[in-house]
């Protein structure tokens, strides 16, 4: 069964900037580096969906997940942005491990707040594997937590 969580995440910039920046494919180009060049970046009005896949080495994952994952494991993270409207945006981040029965969906709510930008975070994580599934589950809300605030850091450091 998923597990579900819920989190919020502050930006120090005003909502505009933050969507503004969010929503730029320049931001992406430095946010993913390297994997850029392979990423699929569709651009509408005020809105965006950035998708990129990688491979990584399963020895640089969390024991647990090593154990049971192949010796490369396929990534996919696809994030959406809508426009901004109202003082509100709309997201969404999904990843999806290819060689492992994996995915993590989150819905994200981009908000003004009195001196910041409040980003809430509600999504699920869900790992089809008997025994261990859960203890996995658990190790992905924490991930997509300090993924998400490494976004928050990058998005802060574009706007510096």
């Amino acid at each position: 069964m998923p597990k579900s969580f819920h989190f919020d995440i502050e930006f120090k910039y005003p909502i505009d900037d933050v969507h503004r920046t969010l929503t730029d494919p320049s931001y992406w180009k430095v946010r993913l580096g390297d994997l850029y060049a392979t990423s699929d970046i569709e651009v509408g009005d005020g809105s965006i969906e950035v998708s990129v896949s990688e491979e990584i080495d399963s020895a640089s994952l969390p024991n647990l997940v090593a154990k049971v994952a192949p010796s490369r494991l396929g990534l996919t993270r696809v994030d959406h942005w809508g426009p901004l409207s109202g003082g509100k945006a709309a997201g969404s981040v999904t990843g999806i491990a290819h060689g492992l029965p994996i995915r993590i969906e989150t819905t994200l709510d981009l908000t003004a707040a009195e001196s910041c930008t409040r980003l809430v975070v509600d999504g699920t994580a869900e790992v089809k594997m008997p025994i261990i599934g859960g203890q996995i589950e658990k190790l992905l809300k924490k991930t997509v937590e300090d993924l998400l605030g490494r976004d928050r850091d990058a998005v802060e450091s574009f706007l510096a």
